[in-house]
C-alpha cells in the first residue's frame, strides 16, 4: 500500500522533472511475459536512479542502496517505500547480502549499481565495479538485465536509459570460483556497448 502511495505521488512530477527515453524496453517486457524475475544492473550517476528507474518499470524491487542515503529522512522514506536495503559498503555486509540472495529465491526482482556508488561519466571502468551482480545472479540462476542512463540525470534535461539484452548465468559452473569474475566481466561490457550509440550520436 505505501509503495503504492508513493509511484502514485511521485510519477507524474518526477517524470516531468526528469524526462527519460526508454530504448529497448521490449527486453524487460520478454521476462515480464515469461513472469521471470530478474537482476537489472545499471549504472550510477545521480540518487535520482533508483526513484526513476522504479518509476520507469512501475515495479516494487528490491534494492540494494548504501546506508549514508538513508540519514535524510525525507529520503530515506521513499527508498524504504521502494523496497531498498540498506548496505553498509565499508564492511562485509553479510546481512544485505542475504536479503538479496533471499528476495531472488523467491522468484522477487532486484536492482544493483554493480559500482556501488555514483560515478562522474557514464562507462563503467572494470575497476569500479563490483562482482555482486554476478555473484547473485550465478547462485540464484537469475538472469541480468543490463542498463545505462548516457548521462546524469539532473531537472528539465532530457536523458536516456538503453535496456539490453538478458544475460544468462552458466549454472553448470555455479561452482567454479573463476566464474564469477568471468561473468562480471561481460556483464560490464554488455553495460559499456549499451552506449554505443549515443557515442555515435556524439560525433
Amino acid at each position: 500500500m505505501i509503495y503504492i502511495l508513493a509511484v502514485m505521488i511521485l510519477f507524474l512530477p518526477c517524470t516531468l522533472l526528469f524526462p527519460i527515453k526508454k530504448v529497448g524496453k521490449k527486453h524487460y517486457k520478454e521476462l515480464k511475459k515469461k513472469k521471470q524475475n530478474y537482476i537489472i544492473s545499471c549504472n550510477h550517476l545521480s540518487n535520482m536512479d533508483p526513484v526513476m528507474l522504479e518509476l520507469i518499470f512501475v515495479k516494487k524491487h528490491r534494492i540494494l542502496a548504501k546506508k549514508e542515503l538513508f540519514k535524510n529522512k525525507f529520503f530515506g522514506k521513499i527508498l524504504n517505500s521502494l523496497g531498498a536495503i540498506s548496505v553498509d559498503r565499508s564492511a562485509n555486509d553479510t546481512a544485505a547480502v542475504k536479503q538479496i540472495l533471499s528476495a531472488l529465491n523467491k522468484k522477487k526482482s532486484v536492482l544493483i549499481f554493480p559500482q556501488g556508488t555514483r560515478a562522474k561519466t557514464p562507462i563503467i571502468e572494470g575497476e569500479t565495479a563490483k562482482e555482486g551482480v554476478a555473484m547473485f545472479s550465478i547462485r540464484t540462476g537469475t538472469p541480468v538485465i543490463p542498463m545505462m542512463f548516457d548521462r546524469k540525470l539532473r531537472i528539465f534535461h532530457h536523458a536516456t536509459l538503453y535496456i539490453g539484452e538478458p544475460i544468462y548465468p552458466d549454472v553448470a559452473r555455479k561452482k567454479d570460483k573463476d566464474y564469477i569474475d568471468e561473468f562480471a566481466n561481460l556483464i560490464i561490457s554488455k553495460m559499456n556497448a549499451l552506449l554505443e550509440p549515443s557515442k555515435k550520436n556524439e560525433k
